[in-house]
């Protein structure tokens, strides 16, 4: 990444000093944690319009354990629940799992007990539009974490449960988070083993269609694409292709600019495993 020498804006620290500021106003009740909620709420978009992704991993965690303190004060806050299960995946997959599996998974974990208590065990055929986000990263962090634990029996005898919840979220709302639901459904069948009913060819179609419209400029969706359904089909023409176009890539401004530039680095580490998966 090349040196920067402009003056920063101190997105991800700049919250948590705001959010310390008001609970230093006041004590650490159920009123300030709202409040002080509503502050990291409103200040992730900045969080994610971060272009530095070395900042932005070195900032993150103190946010993260903010939301975990605030959650001691008001468990049952679905929007911060959402917030940290988001946070907590999102920074496994960025910037964990490559280097540190075992503390990814852990995220990943985490991620997935905030997500599902902020569904407080409400059942799959009920689910409304209003519960996507919290049942989108509940199952976002549940793939991840048999992803990356493929050689865990425990862990893929989780698989099928996470079917049923994506068919749902492609029921609701199969656009959100940059069409994540059909990234998902991709992934669930680069993941499954071809005779439990893993399909590489449903991966790729399902990974084609996260790449529409609002998907198309979050290269994330590209990297998983490469990653998953490329690696899985054996298809090392598809795989080159698309990490090529994640690296050569111009990230736009606005809150998907970190996803891509962690997505661009990414890409080139991947690239250089090719001859080890194919």
């Amino acid at each position: 990444m090349k040196e920067r020498h402009t003056i920063r804006k101190p997105a991800a620290r700049g919250l948590l000093f705001a959010a310390m500021c008001l609970l230093s106003s006041c004590s650490l009740n159920r009123t300030a944690a709202r409040v002080t909620s509503g502050v990291i709420d409103n200040g992730l978009p900045a969080v994610f319009s971060e272009d530095d992704p070395q900042y932005a991993k070195e900032a993150l965690p103190a946010n993260l354990q903010l939301m975990e303190i605030l959650l001691k004060s008001d468990p049952d806050n679905k929007k911060l629940l959402v917030d940290a299960a988001q946070g907590f995946c999102g920074y496994a997959l960025m910037f964990l799992e490559d280097e540190s599996p075992g503390r990814a998974s852990g995220f990943y974990a985490r991620g997935e007990a905030y997500s599902a208590r902020a569904l407080k065990g409400a059942a799959l055929s009920d689910a409304k539009r209003a519960e996507v986000p919290q049942l989108f990263w509940h199952t976002f962090c549940k793939a991840l974490y048999i992803n990356i634990n493929r050689d865990k029996p425990e862990a893929l005898a989780e698989l099928p449960a996470i079917e049923p919840a994506i068919e749902k979220l492609l029921e609701l709302d199969p656009s959100y988070y940059h069409n994540g639901p059909q990234t998902l459904m991709g992934a669930f069948y680069s993941i499954r083993p071809k005779m439990f009913g893993g399909d590489p060819e449903k991966a790729k179609a399902h990974f084609e269609l996260s790449l529409k419209d609002t998907g198309e400029g979050f290269l994330l969706n590209r990297f998983m694409y490469a990653k998953m359904a490329a690696v899985a089909a054996q298809d090392q023409e598809l795989f080159e292709r698309l990490l090529n176009s994640v690296i050569s890539a111009e990230p736009a401004a606005g809150d998907t600019r970190l996803a891509n530039e962690v997505a661009k680095i990414k890409a080139e580490k991947l690239l250089e495993k090719k001859d080890e998966l194919f």
